[in-house]
């Protein structure tokens, strides 16, 4: 099957593709969040929730900085 393929009849705008990433990542916190609370306070869980939280800034500032040298460089090839 090819020749199929899905194009949204509007494409979503820029604050709702930030609101959606920023729900995601609100939503796995708070599973995080509760799993700590429901399977107790162990300390290898505290553990890999912070992991989480310091690779979700990690990425964060990584999707930052590569979002503004691409627009960066889309300025320089514009005439």
């Amino acid at each position: 099957m090819h020749g199929i393929r899905f194009e949204p009849t509007r494409p979503a705008t820029r604050d709702r593709r930030v609101l959606a990433f920023l729900l995601g990542a609100v939503v796995w916190l708070a599973a995080g969040i509760l799993a700590v609370v429901l399977l107790g306070h162990s300390a290898i869980l505290r553990h890999l929730l912070l992991a989480v939280v310091v690779s979700w800034c990690v990425f964060g500032i990584a999707l930052v900085l590569a979002t503004a040298s691409r627009r960066r460089e889309e300025r320089r090839e514009r005439p």
